[in-house]
């Protein structure tokens, strides 16, 4: 006999995930669809930490964004919030930096936890980083000079589209600085941040996209709740998309395999009527 706390054990739970759930790649060879990017998936899907949540996405996900959404938290991280051997997990890997950073308390201060926290990481080879941009003013350029002494390209520095900023008061400074752009869909829907889509060389420097339907101002849901002037916009940009990665920014199990279900029948539709 299985008791309660047999069945709702870690392994337990992955065998009916790996039951209920389909793969990236699974979904794309039902469709024959092949894409330009790589999808991804936030490593909070499933109420656990983020080691858990990575172990059980490597089944489904080629990709996974290690989210660092606090600072002070994250730098409290060990080993077993990220052991060593998430290394062995076969996929890649990008980092989300905290949405706190302490900006207002200088150049110095931020820096000093930026480089911890991404010493902590170094051993997984991050492709890239997300950064929400500064909320104080002339910080990108130094911080640029920052990333290159520390032998870090800021063009793998992908700044993201935020309420506090549509990155068009700051796009002169982001492009002198050699930063990458991440488009967040549900931001510029959510804000009315169309805008950003006319700044001039923005194709270019988009290396990812982070896609979900937004709720309630910034609330993350999945793309089963995208309305008709979202799925139009999504269409659009992915018509424009030059870059590596798609993150579904979903974070709850059954939306985002609901959401990459339909990312991609949405694309082998729209690939079809072209």
């Amino acid at each position: 006999m299985i008791t309660s706390s047999e069945s709702d054990s870690p392994d337990n739970r992955e065998k009916s995930a790996q039951r209920r759930h389909t793969s990236v790649a699974a979904v794309q060879d039902t469709l024959k669809l092949a894409v330009p990017f790589t999808v991804a998936a936030p490593s909070f899907v499933i109420p656990a930490g983020a080691a858990e949540n990575s172990r059980f996405l490597a089944d489904y996900f080629p990709e996974i964004c290690l989210l660092f959404f606090e600072t002070e938290a994250c730098l409290k991280y060990t080993d077993f919030d990220l052991p060593p051997d998430l290394v062995d997990l076969p996929v890649s890997w990008h980092v989300h930096l905290p949405l706190d950073l302490p900006w207002q308390d200088g150049m110095d201060v931020v820096w000093e936890k930026l480089s911890r926290l991404m010493k902590k990481v170094e051993y997984l080879s991050p492709k890239v980083w997300v950064l929400h941009p500064p909320t104080e003013p002339d910080m990108l350029i130094p911080l640029a000079a920052r990333f290159r002494d520390a032998g870090i390209d800021p063009a793998s520095i992908l700044l993201e589209n935020v309420e506090e900023s549509d990155l068009g008061a700051l796009w002169t400074e982001a492009r002198a600085g050699g930063y990458s752009t991440c488009l967040d869909l549900g931001h510029i829907l959510a804000y009315g941040q169309h805008s950003l889509l006319d700044l001039p060389g923005l194709w270019e420097t988009a290396r990812m996209l982070h896609v979900y339907a937004p709720k309630n101002g910034g609330r993350h849901t999945g793309l089963g709740t995208l309305d008709d002037e979202g799925k139009a916009l999504l269409r659009s940009m992915l018509n424009n998309f030059q870059g590596e990665t798609i993150t579904l920014e979903v974070f709850d199990e059954t939306e985002i395999f609901d959401s990459l279900n339909r990312l991609m029948s949405w694309i082998s539709y729209w690939n079809g009527k072209k």
